[in-house]
């Protein structure tokens, strides 16, 4: 369940990054009534993409670590237990 939640987040982001960037250039560069409204939703999509992608590379990387070290200390152990046989 977790890896579908990431893909999610990525996709999130992927989707608010662009779209945040595309609102604040809109913004800066228009000098209409709505330019201010542009700015405030660009801003806010930009941080919202940023946020969600810092989130899916966090848990990708706390799962990466999780894994290495489960697999780490099944790894120690067999090794110890084959040097403990020759004994």
């Amino acid at each position: 369940m977790k890896r579908v939640s990431t893909i999610f987040e990525a996709l999130i982001s992927v989707l608010f990054l662009p779209l945040g960037l595309y609102w604040l250039i809109e913004g800066i560069s228009n000098k209409t009534w709505f330019a201010p409204a542009s700015l405030i939703m660009g801003a806010a999509c930009a941080s919202l993409g940023f946020l969600t992608l810092y989130s899916a590379v966090k848990s990708v990387l706390s799962r990466r670590a999780m894994l290495r070290h489960e697999t780490g200390g099944h790894r120690v152990h067999k090794a110890v237990s084959s040097q403990n046989d020759g004994v």
